[in-house]
């Protein structure tokens, strides 16, 4: 894939797992992958890196440092710094939802990017509310199955 990617090329792969929900969805949408035209990326890019632990993973970043990148999927709630330059394979410059090619470069795109970056703090608070939300019906559900089992 690097080397693909190095030499001018695109990777087109479907998207897997459900960090970056609502945008791309698991095995149904597409991106197209092309080597970074910039020295340094810029917030809202969409790079696919390389982790030390050798995983693979298409985040936004959400702020760019002097350090690295600081990267967060769109459906989580826990940022990821640094990304260094050198982890980065390669940027989105556009995907397929739906069947239907979305450029990175497009007005509206850029507008969800920025108020999807901006509405992080409330989404925060959302994700986290909706896991203590979850642990307590499921701390419920165990207290009053032991109540039902001892009666």
């Amino acid at each position: 894939m690097a080397q693909i990617l190095q030499n001018d090329g695109e990777i087109i792969f479907t998207i897997t797992g459900s960090s970056m929900l609502p945008m791309l969805h698991h095995r149904r949408d597409k991106v197209c992958l092309v080597k970074p035209q910039e020295k340094r990326l810029k917030k809202y890019d969409l790079p696919l890196y390389v982790r030390q632990d050798g995983k693979y993973v298409l985040h936004r970043i959400v702020a760019v440092k002097p350090e690295g990148y600081v990267m967060a999927g769109d459906n989580q709630c826990v940022k990821e710094y640094p990304v260094l330059s050198s982890q980065v394979l390669g940027v989105v410059k556009g995907f397929w939802r739906n069947g239907k090619y979305i450029s990175c470069e497009k007005f509206w795109y850029q507008v969800y990017c920025s108020l999807w970056v901006l509405g992080y703090p409330l989404r925060w608070v959302y994700l986290r509310s909706k896991q203590i939300f979850i642990r307590g019906i499921k701390f419920l559900a165990r207290l009053h199955g032991d109540r039902v089992n001892d009666g």
